[in-house]
C-alpha cells in the first residue's frame, strides 16, 4: 500500500504551522531541509507552512522574512540559496552530507571568478555583498595600485557585472552560506530598506569538520533522500529534483 501511495503521489505528511520566530526555527530544525518557497516537494516550504499574512508581515518585526535573520544567528541551521538558487534552511545533522554532495556536484574551477570570491570571503571571515563590491571595485578615492593582484583580476573580470550569479553558485555548491542580514539605519537609528546578506563559510560558522562524512557524494545524496522521506514523505524523484 505504501508503495502504491508513493506511486500516485499521496502521502500522509505532518502538519505544522509557522506563526512565530520560534516556530520558524523549530520547523527548520525539525524537517532538516526546509526551502523558503514552494518547490518539487509539495508542502515542504516556509511559505506553505506559514500562517496567513505572516510570510512577509506588516512591519520590521513580524513575518518569516524578518525572522530569518534572528533564526540564522542561533547557528542551529545553515541558511542560503540552496534550492534552485532560492533560499532555505539545512539542519546541522544533515549539513555534512548536504555539503559533501553539493561540493562534488558544483565544483569550483581553478582561476574562476567563483574561486577568487571564495578566497576573498575566507580571508575576511565574512563579508556583506556591499563590502565585497567595495573590496573588488574599490571607490573613486582608492588607488588601484593598493589592491592585491587577485582582487584586481576579480575587478577586471566582474567590471559592469553583478556578483549575484557567482555568489549564488557558491551557495548552491555549499561553499558559502548567509550568516546574517544587516540593515541601513537613519540618523535616529530607525531601520530602513532591504537587508544586506553577510556571507561566510560553513567551516567558520559551524567548525572546520562540518563537511566531513563517511559517505561518498552519491551515498550522501541517497542518505539525504532516505532521511527526508522518513520526515516528510515524498518520492525519491522529487527529492532528487530538490537537491540537484
Amino acid at each position: 500500500m505504501k508503495d502504491f501511495l508513493e506511486t500516485i503521489g499521496i502521502y500522509k505528511r505532518p502538519k505544522f504551522r509557522i506563526d512565530s520566530k520560534g516556530s520558524l526555527q523549530e520547523a527548520a530544525e525539525k524537517f532538516g531541509i526546509l526551502p523558503f518557497f514552494p518547490n518539487h516537494v509539495r508542502g515542504l516550504s516556509v511559505e506553505e507552512m506559514c500562517a496567513p499574512g505572516l510570510l512577509f508581515g506588516g512591519n520590521y518585526d513580524e513575518g518569516c522574512w524578518e525572522w530569518k535573520g534572528p533564526v540564522i544567528r542561533q547557528h542551529t541551521t545553515a541558511y542560503g540559496k540552496f534550492f534552485n538558487r532560492k533560499a532555505g534552511y539545512i539542519s546541522l545533522d544533515l549539513l555534512p552530507d548536504f555539503l559533501n554532495y553539493r561540493r562534488a556536484a558544483y565544483s569550483v574551477k581553478e582561476g574562476s571568478m567563483d574561486e577568487m570570491l571564495l578566497e576573498i570571503i575566507r580571508e575576511n571571515d565574512s563579508l556583506t555583498s556591499t563590502e565585497l563590491k567595495r573590496l573588488i571595485f574599490g571607490n573613486r578615492k582608492r588607488n588601484w595600485d593598493d589592491l592585491p593582484d587577485e582582487e584586481i583580476v576579480v575587478a577586471v573580470k566582474t567590471k559592469s557585472k553583478s556578483l549575484e550569479s557567482p555568489l549564488q553558485r557558491l551557495q548552491m555548491g555549499g561553499r558559502i552560506i548567509i550568516s546574517d542580514f544587516e540593515y541601513k539605519r537613519t540618523k535616529t537609528g530607525d531601520r530602513y530598506g532591504w537587508g544586506v546578506a553577510r556571507y561566510s563559510t560553513p567551516e567558520l560558522i559551524f567548525g572546520p569538520d562540518i563537511a566531513e562524512t563517511k559517505h561518498s557524494a552519491d551515498e550522501s545524496l541517497e542518505f539525504l533522500i532516505r532521511q527526508m522521506k522518513r520526515i516528510w514523505p515524498a518520492s525519491a524523484k522529487d527529492y532528487e529534483k530538490l537537491l540537484h
